[in-house]
């Protein structure tokens, strides 16, 4: 039985890894610091995950697992050098916390001849995580170490789709390995990154480039669900389901998301109805009510997500570089700026500010000027299906001009 190696037996580790892996016959090995979840996962051997769904709620449970505690450090250089496939799903500020650990089990293959390549999936929530990931490790590497680490082991980026609630005492019921997730089950992942053959298995979809799926991750998937979770709390609802039963409120995300969508078809020569498809999946997922998922939550750490490089922004300026107009996304920013007025985010920059210093945006620019109307509209509390009027408006003297912004 080939084994899988999961550093982070948190949600996501045992909500999605896990069950991708163990789904496919592998016995898996987590790593983590956590003594209740350790002990009760040696003395089990198996843990549950329940899909949580209105019309098709289930209970599975993963097999042959065990936990290595994360403190003892020639246990998990021993996991690591057994392991035929891993993963890393610890959060990016632990991530160099966990490279020391790493190295060792680099160094016990290699001193025990074992120069079989070793890939190592990366689930965090960050770009280019292979990149930085790279850097920690080389940096505590011998010359002769750093070439080893090059032929053998492959750091492979993935687009963690996947929604799991914040589990509560009453999700557990009773066990502290139960994990709640929805449904969808894909994990994209970096083809070109593999060093070893790639695992042909249920679940794993290997693509290159894979800058598409970076990119439907961050400017479909992430940007919808920040715009949703925004709108939802202008018009004062508490979960994002609320807010996309909102008919108004689903086709503005929709459109938004659409826009993304049109652009990324273009920047990489896809299909736009598989595309499309996907957008429809994602607005049934959000509108999911036993995930609980709260306005709050998802449009926490506001500021992050209107940076130049981020959803919102990001978005618009992939769709400024195919010629995609962009009319619905700037709505999101806008009501992110009414999110951030109304909740501490350790600011005191007024609006203009924000869009100058964090969106990256030049003042009096077209994008500037629409988000400041959208915001104007917002304030005046300017009802769901009105602003929708007044952004297909904008849109109806846009394609009357054939004006591209």
């Amino acid at each position: 039985m080939s084994t899988f190696v999961q550093y982070g037996a948190g949600n996501i580790g045992r909500g999605f890894l896990g069950q991708v892996f163990g789904d496919a016959g592998y016995e898996i090995k987590f790593i983590d610091i956590n003594p209740d979840i350790i002990n009760m996962m040696n003395n089990e051997n198996k843990y549950p995950i329940n899909i949580i769904s209105r019309h098709n709620p289930r209970e599975v449970w993963i097999n042959n697992a065990s936990c290595v505690n994360g403190l003892d450090e020639q246990a998990v250089a021993l996991a690591i050098s057994k392991a035929d496939i891993m993963a890393v799903s610890v959060g990016v500020n632990i991530l160099p916390r966990i490279v020391k650990n790493l190295v060792k089990g680099f160094r016990m293959r290699w001193t025990q001849n074992n120069l079989k390549p070793l890939d190592i999936i990366i689930a965090e929530n960050l770009i280019d995580a292979d990149s930085m990931l790279r850097g920690l490790i080389t940096d505590i590497l011998s010359d002769d170490e750093q070439i080893l680490f090059e032929k053998t082991i492959g750091l492979v980026e993935s687009s963690v789709g996947r929604m799991v609630p914040v589990m509560t005492s009453e999700m557990s019921r009773g066990n502290i390995l139960r994990v709640c997730v929805e449904n969808y089950c894909e994990l994209p992942v970096d083809k070109a990154a593999f060093k070893g053959k790639i695992p042909s298995i249920p679940h794993l979809h290997p693509f290159e480039p894979f800058e598409f799926y970076v990119k439907r991750k961050l400017y479909i998937h992430n940007m919808g669900h920040a715009l949703a979770a925004y709108l939802g709390f202008v018009y004062g609802y508490d979960y994002v389901w609320q807010a996309i039963e909102n008919p108004y409120i689903k086709l503005i995300v929709q459109r938004a998301m659409t826009e993304s969508g049109t652009a990324l078809s273009k920047q990489f020569s896809m299909p736009l109805s598989g595309i499309l498809e996907h957008i429809s999946d994602l607005l049934l997922r959000f509108a999911n009510r036993e995930l609980g998922d709260t306005v709050s939550r998802v449009g926490r750490d506001v500021l992050r997500k209107l940076r130049s490089s981020d959803r919102f922004v990001g978005a618009i300026n992939m769709c400024h570089g195919q010629s995609v107009n962009s009319l619905y996304i700037p709505v999101g920013i806008a009501a992110a700026l009414m999110f951030a007025s109304a909740n501490d985010t350790n600011t005191k920059d007024d609006i203009d500010t924000v869009l100058v210093n964090t969106c990256g945006l030049e003042k009096g620019s077209s994008d500037f000027n629409i988000i400041k109307d959208y915001y104007a509209l917002l304030t005046q509390n300017i009802k769901p299906d009105e602003l929708l009027r007044k952004i297909e408006s904008r849109q109806e003297i846009l394609l009357s001009q054939k004006v591209i912004i």
